[in-house]
């Protein structure tokens, strides 16, 4: 699909510049209806224009991938960017109606209009009209298509935004251009009906020859499920009377009716024998730079990028490579890192550690003429390590920066199974049998086989009540899908964020002050202070004292200060590092409940004629 989805995002690209503006009109091709939807091949081919909105630069391609899900308690974005109202605002929850990073509301509304169009003209379409609706077609599919990217929309606009204008055709120029807001709850429970309707007559993944790149019956299935659990979770919900007041976090007293949803179609999924966790977990992420895209495997739905045209995947997230002008694969500007407290979470055996936490970073040497590892700054550069630009089928060369082509993944069957292991729990009060299963599958390809007695079965064997199973399951959730853009929006639907944040920001000032003194005992004691290295003839580190605190420098190695940095010393007392005070700022988490969403841009209030208005104090 790059080929194409090229070809057309580019011709798709020509007529967005100018469509920025709150639902503007902006239709995916001259062609009339008619004509558009008189055969498979030219709805197709309307379809890829709604696709080529997703990989844009304000939606998966960067922003709405990897602004709208930082800062948590696992993935800490940095930037030196200023003004502060850019993502820095996002990241640090104190985002105003002026915030330059907030495009993706509009262009989220594109990609609804193009769908709209797309269905709206699917469904008088004679190929649809007499199409067999209880049965798998091209045709249906394609409708299908249509309506999970417009879910997929609308759970994104709700859960950055809260309440939102909700369309379910395309707009119209005799239509109302000032729509109010729709409460959530409304439109999240009109998408996943949506959803239910059209997943009967999809195909999946592997009857696709894209494979996962378009939206397929399994990822359906699995976007039902997060879609229901969203729905039947907590959010931040407005005062209509104070639109300066906070707001309260609340919870739809229906919410065991979507547990229950989310718990059928990922047990669908999961019965039906299309996909496995065959890959292992370090395939899954290589695959994706490699440009393999198997139909079976973990990977459910990922966004379609084309290289040199679109994605930062790689580059703003991934293994940094310092700024060079000799390396093939250019440089990785990291700023999307993991917090040291996560990486001292994992389980001793664990390989999704060394995966998702990468110690070091790529640097040129002009001696050697080779890029070489060096120690990361362990505040600001441990990186989230799934992507690497070393990975990948076709290098950028020398100044190879954004537009790498690399996927964004937005659904996997690993999500699927703990989704499923936890409305099981939540809707029988315990973990149920097939409940553990599920999360023994997701933890057998985290650990090696010699570990799965002890790793697997006795863990997940020994979680006998709600809690603890749930426990596990928000643990479990962190270990999997770091850097993937998931966790921020897993702790707000567990009404956890606030609390994972402020116990975050005490765990950092912790392992700073215990590193440095490990005789003094706490659960950090044994986090090193320093860590020891030394390169390899492959210009690869060798790496010592990662988890465990040594008292003396190993005979050839080089000292370097590590959990110690987690804190500085001001008026002769020791404070939490500024970056971290910054980012993570008390005037923010000291309000309950926590501000997290994103206020509408003050052009789209302005353009609403009156319709729209901004709450929780923005």
């Amino acid at each position: 699909m790059k080929k194409i989805f090229l070809s057309i995002a580019a011709l798709a690209t020509l007529g967005m510049s100018s469509c920025t503006k709150f639902l503007e009109v902006n239709s995916p091709s001259t062609l009339t209806e008619e004509v558009m939807y008189s055969s498979e091949s030219e709805a197709y081919r309307a379809i890829l224009g709604v696709y080529a909105v997703l990989g844009h630069n304000r939606l998966y391609g960067q922003q709405t991938s990897l602004y709208y899900g930082y800062n948590n308690d696992i993935e800490f974005g940095t930037t030196s960017a200023t003004p502060e109202d850019t993502r820095r605002g996002l990241w640090d929850y104190t985002a105003t109606p002026s915030n330059s990073e907030m495009e993706g509301f509009n262009y989220m509304y594109i990609a609804i209009n193009r769908a709209n169009e797309c269905i709206t003209g699917i469904e008088n379409s004679p190929l649809f009209i007499n199409s067999d609706p209880t049965q798998p077609s091209m045709i249906r599919h394609l409708y299908g298509e249509a309506k999970a990217i417009r879910a997929l929309m609308y759970l994104e606009l709700t859960r950055n935004w809260g309440d939102v204008p909700f369309l379910t055709r395309e707009t119209r120029f005799d239509d109302n251009f000032y729509p109010g807001a729709t409460n959530r709850d409304t439109i999240q429970a009109h998408v996943i009906e949506d959803l239910i309707e059209v997943e009967p007559t999809m195909y999946y993944a592997s009857e696709l020859t894209e494979k996962v790149e378009r939206l397929n019956r399994g990822a359906v299935q699995g976007l039902i499920a997060r879609l229901a659990l969203t729905r039947g979770g907590w959010s931040l919900r407005p005062d209509l009377n104070n639109p300066s007041a906070p707001g309260q976090m609340y919870r739809p007293a229906d919410y065991l009716k979507y547990y229950q949803i989310a718990a059928d179609y990922s047990r669908k999924l999961i019965e039906s024998g299309r996909h496995t966790l065959a890959s292992s977990f370090r395939e899954v992420f290589y695959n994706q730079c490699q440009e393999i895209y198997p139909g079976n495997d973990d990977m459910l739905y990922e966004v379609a990028m084309a290289l040199n045209y679109n994605s930062a995947v790689g580059h703003n997230i991934g293994v940094r490579i310092e700024k060079n002008s000799f390396s093939i694969y250019g440089f990785s500007n990291v700023y999307y890192n993991v917090t040291l407290p996560f990486m001292y979470s994992f389980a001793q055996g664990d390989v999704r550690r060394d995966i998702s936490c990468v110690p070091y970073m790529w640097q040129w040497n002009e001696e050697t003429g080779r890029l070489e590892q060096e120690p990361a700054d362990p505040v600001r550069r441990v990186c989230v390590g799934k992507w690497s630009k070393l990975d990948m089928k076709t290098p950028q060369g020398y100044n190879g920066e954004y537009n790498t082509g690399i996927n964004w993944p937005i659904i996997r069957y690993a999500d699927v199974l703990l989704m499923f292991a936890e409305a099981e729990n939540e809707l029988k009060g315990a973990p149920t049998d097939s409940a553990r299963m599920a999360l023994k599958e997701v933890r057998k390809r985290a650990f090696p086989a010699d570990l799965h007695a002890t790793m697997v079965d006795e863990y997940v064997d020994g979680l006998t009540d709600h809690d603890t199973f749930f426990d596990a399951l928000v643990n479990e959730r962190a270990w999997e899908f770091a850097g993937e853009s998931i966790r921020k929006y897993d702790l707000i639907r567990w009404n956890l964020l606030r609390e994972k944040l402020i116990e975050l920001k005490q765990n950092l000032f912790d392992m700073g002050i215990q590193s440095r003194n490990p005789s003094g005992g706490g659960k950090y004691a044994n986090v090193p202070n320093y860590i020891y290295y030394k390169k390899n003839s492959d210009g690869t580190l060798d790496i010592k004292g990662l988890d465990q605190n040594m008292t003396s420098t190993p005979t050839g190695y080089t000292r370097y200060q590590w959990c110690g940095r987690m804190v500085e010393t001001q008026n002769g007392e020791f404070i939490l590092k500024k970056e971290y005070n910054y980012y993570y700022r008390d005037v923010v988490l000291n309000q309950d409940p926590m501000v997290y969403l994103y206020p509408i841009h003050k052009d789209v209030i302005a353009e609403s004629m009156g319709s729209l208005k901004n709450y929780y104090g923005k």
